[in-house]
């Protein structure tokens, strides 16, 4: 056995986790790994594009607490004794910025939902990756919101040439 397996062997052992509940919160948490790496790829993406500046900066810090969340997940991953999925290529649709940041917000509200699903599964057996997923959930309320208020303050018709 490598040091490395025996290191999160005993990780799995130290937390409670048994082997098989390991492999189903590896499964549900590498799923949520991804979701959370395409959010800040495109958030980033979306923010190069972006005609107004503090609609740039405030998806650029939306994008970078995305890749937060995504690297607190790789670590839960990896104290489960398991590895991040590889990222699948995804290309995004294209749009005016109105409407990409409407189906983002929209996403953020399934997510949402998912997410919630999520923290209450894993609250009784393990509870820490419970409270990484509220913090997650807390700071995507906060990005939902962010995102109703840059679509209130831009036209739809002003962002169609964008």
């Amino acid at each position: 056995m490598s040091v490395t397996s025996s290191w999160k062997a005993w990780w799995r052992s130290f937390l409670g986790v048994s082997p098989d509940l390991s492999a189903g919160a590896v499964e549900i948490l590498g799923r949520l790994y991804i979701e959370e790496s395409q959010h800040a790829t495109r958030f980033t993406q979306q923010a190069q594009k972006m005609r107004y500046p503090q609609f740039r900066a405030k998806l650029l810090e939306i994008a970078a607490d995305e890749s937060r969340h995504a690297a607190w997940i790789a670590e839960k991953i990896n104290l489960l004794g398991g590895s991040p999925p590889a990222l699948p290529r995804t290309e995004f649709e294209e749009g005016n910025s109105w409407q990409l940041m409407l189906d983002d917000l929209e996403e953020h509200r399934k997510c949402a939902a998912e997410l919630l699903e999520q923290i209450r599964h894993f609250r009784p057996d393990l509870p820490g990756i419970a409270d990484m997923l509220q913090r997650s959930y807390d700071e995507g309320a906060k990005h939902r919101h962010d995102l109703r208020e840059m679509l209130m303050r831009s036209d739809p018709q002003a962002l169609m040439a964008a």
